[in-house]
């Protein structure tokens, strides 16, 4: 039965129940002036009720992060086994949620539990920038690096579609760390979307009931979402179902089980636009109004190849793949870790088959963009550092190999090893490896590079390695040192005593030895004789840079901070 508008009006104060009173709840509508109202679909469709004015809209929103002023430090006690209890009350009584009335009373209690606890928490009253660097422990300068690459000035689009699973609300400590990191991104010009519901098996049939309780529980994700998030002092635009924004059809064989024909962008970007985070519920409309539940997955794959941000990031709470040792699996480079995977003990069927919807999905969208799998407390590590801390998928540019200088642009590869080790190469390098060149490996785009020769020892020696900033923290030094692997069963070289990334050096080796100046690893040996004979080889070898230079912050390939050399 339809409310009468005096019922709507005097909700006006409160923006949850209001929104908990319409099975469709409520949706942006255009005027001259934009998208600012939000309308009611009543129980008879011919019946608009218009309540909700941008005004009070942001007035009820804030009465609300208000009762949420702490998103650091709660404690729900006895408060949260209340919310469990009647969550299960619900459960085992579906038919009870199609009263609105029952949902109403479950959000306003789920929200009243947050009114008892005010002032500021330790992680909202720390200062960004330093929050950020405690957190993921990283160097002020690659910090620096990736903030500037990945702030955007266009308005309209997006930083990130992030992926809220929904594991995660289930965790009071995760859903703070959560939304801290989101205000983070949002402060700092990186505009997240965020998607969260529930996982659904495409053309899965159930009841009714069972729509109502996905409904409901997607309402309470989307609710907390956006308190938590204002109370962190960012502003968002819950898009509940029914506002237009996911286009959908029943899936064949399924009643209210669904899947994704088109998204309405439009009310995203505007979202975006006045700065404010839009959250999505993984449910589409079909086109005769009928509301169908969509795979979590599946919405945030459309929301990416509509809206092409440059990360796609699915944030759980366990993390990133596991091999069969159980370490993260940092790097899955696409297509030739696909091709791959059968050799790959860790990937098992189900895993092989996320690995290609992410490559078909990143088919999609522009060259620089990536899909991150991470867990929630690994967020920030896993975007703003080198090493990262989840899975991390791109189609990475390939790796060349030449046997020759013939082909090279050595132009090209000069400036990268100039920049890289912050000094130039002596005027007659290349012609002087001319005669001992054994293979020089390179990135498309040459932002890696190996240069490996082959004297009178019978172990090649790689002379030269590097990898710029940016393909550091694309993989790409980790799949040209699998390859070099691959084509290479022994390999010897030499590193400066003081170089800081001689600790990634002594993990790839199997052996090394020191003196004050030099550090010489080799990986394939076997032989202490040979050893050896390398380490003598290898501290013999006539320098190849000239002293030290200050290189310029503006030149060509340093974008903003000079390269390192892995």
């Amino acid at each position: 039965m339809a409310l009468p508008a005096s019922s709507i009006k005097a909700t006006k104060g409160s923006l949850v129940s209001a929104l908990t009173y319409s099975s469709k709840c409520f949706v942006p509508v255009q005027s001259q002036k934009g998208f600012h109202s939000f309308t009611r679909y009543c129980t008879k469709p011919t019946k608009y009720i218009s309540q909700f004015l941008q005004s009070s809209t942001n007035s009820s929103m804030s009465k609300l992060s208000s009762r949420t002023k702490v998103s650091g430090n709660l404690q729900f006690g006895s408060d949260r086994q209340q919310t469990s209890l009647t969550c299960k009350k619900l459960e085992t009584q579906p038919s009870r949620l199609s009263d609105p009335r029952i949902l109403s009373a479950l959000l306003s209690t789920s929200l009243s539990h947050l009114d008892k606890y005010r002032g500021a928490s330790d992680l909202e009253s720390m200062p960004d920038l330093k929050r950020f660097l405690s957190e993921v422990g990283t160097d002020p300068r690659e910090a620096r690096y990736w903030l500037k690459q990945f702030t955007t000035s266009e308005p309209k689009k997006p930083f990130a579609v992030v992926q809220v699973d929904p594991e995660i609300f289930l965790d009071q400590k995760q859903l703070e760390h959560l939304t801290s990191c989101l205000s983070f991104l949002q402060r700092n010009s990186m505009r997240p979307v965020l998607v969260c519901g529930n996982r659904i098996e495409a053309g899965h049939r159930f009841p009714l009931e069972e729509l109502q309780r996905l409904k409901s529980q997607a309402v309470i994700y989307s609710t907390v979402l956006t308190s938590m998030l204002e109370a962190n002092r960012v502003h968002c635009r819950p898009l509940f179902m029914g506002s237009h924004v996911i286009q959908a059809e029943r899936a064949n064989g399924a009643n209210y089980c669904g899947t994704l024909c088109n998204i309405n962008t439009e009310i995203i970007e505007w979202c975006l636009q006045t700065k404010h985070i839009p959250i999505i519920l993984s449910f589409g409309e079909t086109t005769s109004g009928q509301l169908v539940a969509l795979d979590l997955w599946s919405v945030t794959e459309g929301l990416a190849k509509a809206l092409q941000p440059l990360k796609v990031i699915k944030v759980n709470a366990c993390g990133g793949f596991v091999d069969e040792v159980g370490s993260v699996v940092a790097n899955i480079h696409l297509p030739v870790d696909l091709e791959t995977s059968q050799d790959k003990p860790w990937c098992t069927p189900l895993i092989r088959s996320s690995i290609e919807r992410i490559y078909k999905l990143l088919c999609d969208m522009p060259r620089e963009s990536s899909v991150v799998i991470t867990a929630v407390d690994k967020m920030l590590k896993e975007l703003f550092t080198h090493r990262g801390s989840g899975t991390f998928f791109k189609i990475t540019e390939p790796i060349h190999s030449y046997s020759s200088l013939e082909g090279i642009d050595i132009e090209r590869l000069t400036e990268l090893f100039t920049i890289s080790f912050r000094k130039p190469l002596t005027v007659d390098y290349f012609k002087s490896i001319e005669g001992q060149l054994h293979a020089v490996y390179l990135s498309e785009s040459y932002n890696a590079a190996a240069v490996i020769l082959k004297d009178d020892m019978e172990v090649p020696y790689l002379c030269k390695f590097v990898v710029s900033v940016k393909a550091q923290g694309e993989g790409t030094g980790e799949m040209l040192w699998e390859t070099l692997k691959r084509d290479h069963k022994q390999l010897y070289w030499r590193s400066k005593g003081d170089n800081p990334i001689n600790s990634w050096y002594f993990r790839q080796s199997e052996g090394s030895w020191s003196n004050r100046d030099w550090t010489v690893f080799w990986y394939g040996i076997h032989q202490p004789s040979l050893s050896s004979k390398l380490i003598d080889s290898a501290i013999s070898k006539v320098q190849s840079f000239e002293p030290a230079i200050q290189v310029k912050s503006d030149t060509k390939l340093s974008q903003t901070d000079v390269s390192k050399v892995l």
